[in-house]
């Protein structure tokens, strides 16, 4: 069995995820798992949202949400 995991900037554009295809179709087979956790600067942004709430700054989480990373 192989497990591979991806995340942050190993998955943030487009590029990333063609060599994680390419990772995939190289070793895959019945017993590959794939997780795939958040992806480039996801994290800090759900951080960033949370923060903005707990400051009751509700305004700027609704901003960054629907803004996405910057």
């Amino acid at each position: 069995m192989l497990v591979f995991k991806f995340g942050g900037a190993s998955v943030q554009d487009a590029e990333g995820l063609r060599r994680l295809l390419r990772l995939v179709r190289t070793y895959g087979g019945d017993s590959l798992w794939v997780v795939v956790s958040a992806m480039g600067k996801t994290t800090n942004l759900l951080e960033q949202v949370v923060q903005a709430v707990r400051d009751g700054d509700r305004r700027s989480a609704r901003g960054r949400v629907m803004g996405g990373v910057r």
